[in-house]
């Protein structure tokens, strides 16, 4: 078993660290789950509408132009449909995949090929449905803000299509962030929390609320340097390159499309592990993960794990954090100091209880402060003893027994066969009462 991850708040050079050296500890696993799962189908996309839509007529002529990508031709089909099938593929069969190595590798457990895929067949359902969901809204973003100036653009409205393609590919890019740094892990936790599809939206507002600028800049990081499923970043600079050569200057288009699949396949586990590090550090800061893991390694009493997850607060503080801003505070008030008991006693109309020891007059207790060891009343001296020292005599017979019931005598009991699962005997604790434990969300 590997050695499992220690469970302390990361920050944002932390997430980003750590899923490199997942991704480079692990890369066999990694590349042999999108290769069967993303890359096969995918290659049998691209190879079956290549044949049916012959988008390359263009290749190794000098004469026919590269067709536009924004005109109705076989070859924005097809660019088009490989994008959008990346896109579906890696968010379904490839993203669940990645989520669940990278969970239990994150605990340090080592995940066969074939747990993984058992994993996966049993929440696919609700796997395939939350990753379509996700993938059309993006789509709709996406054409929502390129779309409309486009459009306007093509109608002989110049002025108009500039001033809509500002406002829109402007605000496109925070529009994007935004949406996937609230609900960009609904495809994480329809994985690894077992929620339904629908509910995975509202697990992901309550995991990255207060943290969404952290996850927006981890996201724009992942894109920026490996991309994401149909969009490029710079470490896809060489898949880019060697399928252009392929398809220009060596006329052997479908070779290039292969190249650039397989070059994708590499990079994709790279932008998919960031998401289950920060899911874990928000469970760590909003759920005591961290406390659930040592309570299941180490043995901590059920009793006592109940106060950790009824209590969501009771988890690691992070470095520098100091509270909900939004939260209202009230000023520290001076406590009174205690009063003496006799005096609270007083004020109560108590009476007040004397102390031990000889009263005013006394000596050490006694009346006259001497001890008086005289004899009784009436002589004047202690007589003799009256006659020896008396002695228990022996018992008046044997000792009696108990006998059986009349007319039945005593059976040896007849005990049956022990539980061979007996259950377990509650050990529950009462939980420590700390005396700070009221201030702690406070820090």
């Amino acid at each position: 078993m590997r050695k499992a991850f220690d469970l302390r708040p990361l920050d944002f050079n932390d997430v980003v660290g750590r899923s490199f050296s997942l991704f480079m500890a692990n890369f066999v696993g990694y590349l042999r789950w999108m290769l069967i799962m993303w890359l096969l189908p995918m290659l049998v996309v691209a190879v079956l509408f290549y044949f049916a839509l012959e988008p390359f007529d263009w290749a190794g002529s000098t004469m026919r132009p590269q067709p536009s990508l924004l005109e109705p031709n076989h070859y924005s089909v097809y660019v088009w449909l490989l994008h959008l099938a990346s896109v579906v593929f890696a968010f379904t069969t490839g993203a669940s995949g990645i989520y669940y190595m990278t969970s239990r590798i994150y605990v340090g457990d080592n995940p066969s090929l074939n747990s993984v895929m058992r994993a996966v067949y049993s929440r696919f359902t609700h796997v395939a449905g939350t990753g379509f969901v996700h993938v059309m809204a993006l789509v709709a973003i996406t054409v929502g803000c390129i779309a409309p100036p486009v459009m306007m653009g093509k109608a002989d409205s110049a002025g108009g299509a500039v001033l809509l393609g500002l406002l829109l590919w402007g605000g496109f890019i925070p529009i994007i962030l935004w949406y996937n740094s609230t609900y960009g892990l609904n495809t994480v936790s329809v994985m690894l929390d077992d929620a339904e599809s629908m509910e995975t939206y509202g697990r992901s507002a309550y995991l990255t609320k207060r943290f969404r600028m952290r996850y927006a800049g981890i996201i724009f990081v992942s894109v920026l340097l490996v991309g994401a499923p149909g969009v490029p970043g710079l470490l896809s600079i060489p898949g880019i390159v060697a399928q252009n050569l392929l398809v220009d200057d060596a006329g052997t288009p479908l070779l290039g499309v292969v190249v650039g699949l397989m070059w994708d396949a590499l990079l994709l586990p790279l932008f998919f592990i960031p998401p289950v590090v920060y899911y874990f550090d928000m469970r760590c800061r909003k759920e005591s993960y961290d406390l659930a893991v040592m309570a299941r390694n180490f043995g901590i009493a059920e009793g006592e794990m109940q106060r950790f997850r009824f209590n969501p607060h009771m988890g690691y503080v992070p470095k520098g954090w100091k509270g909900d801003p939004n939260r209202r505070r009230h000023k520290q008030v001076r406590k009174p100091n205690q009063r003496p008991a006799a005096v609270r006693h007083a004020n109560a109309g108590m009476q007040v209880a004397q102390p031990w020891g000889p009263q005013p007059g006394m000596g050490a207790g006694f009346p006259g402060g001497q001890p008086n060891w005289g004899p009784p009343p009436g002589q004047q001296q202690w007589g003799p003893p009256q006659g020896p020292p008396q002695q228990w005599g022996p018992p008046q017979g044997p000792p009696q027994q108990w006998g059986p019931p009349p007319g039945q005598q005593w059976q040896n009991p007849q005990w049956g066969p022990p539980n061979p699962n007996p259950p377990s005997l509650p050990g529950v604790r009462r939980p420590p009462n700390y005396p700070n434990r009221n201030n702690r969300g406070g820090r």
